[in-house]
């Protein structure tokens, strides 16, 4: 049996958009603003949009232990880090001795890869980020931001269901002489 347990990889919570006019629209770090600071931010749309807008990113913010934590500062660089996560790979051998001085055998293997989630669909199953640019911002001639929010957007994390969160199995037969 194998098993790691690890802490995620590490990402930068950046603007979706140029407010700092370097020419790149995907390494401005994002302002995280109090909740007063919100209500005092400029969105796009109608007044209904704004309000679902700031609705939107107060709870997003409010359920990120990271964001919520720091709000009124600038998100740093590669500060946010994804949950732990876990693996536990499984390996079975059985040996078939085809002689008397057992010197020639027939060995049959099965791998089972993240035999946590063949037990369990929840288990050693990968969270990614949602969205690393969760504010969407552009800035008019006079250098004021106006900005935008996904009011789809309600949690940090969605599940990876590449193969590296699904358990998989493997069989092998070797000859030994």
């Amino acid at each position: 049996m194998f098993m790691e347990y690890v802490k995620g990889g590490r990402y930068s919570y950046t603007y979706a958009g140029n407010i700092n006019n370097d020419g790149s629209g995907l390494n401005d770090l994002i302002y995280i603003p109090t909740a007063n600071q919100i209500n005092a931010m400029a969105f796009t749309g109608t007044s209904a949009e704004v309000s679902a807008q700031r609705v939107a990113l107060e709870n997003f913010i409010q359920q990120d232990d990271y964001l919520n934590d720091n709000r009124g500062q600038y998100a740093g660089k590669y500060a946010s880090v994804l949950p732990w996560r876990s693996n536990w790979d499984m390996k079975i051998l059985q040996d078939f001795f085809l002689n008397a001085d057992k010197s020639k055998s027939i060995q049959f293997s099965i791998d089972i890869l993240n035999v946590g989630n063949l037990l369990n669909s929840d288990w050693g199953v990968r969270k990614n980020p949602t969205n690393t640019q969760p504010i969407g911002v552009t800035v008019d001639a006079a250098g004021y931001p106006t900005y935008s929010f996904d009011t789809n957007l309600k949690s940090t994390y969605t599940n990876d269901f590449s193969l590296l969160s699904r358990w998989q199995m493997q069989f092998g037969l070797r000859y030994i002489f």
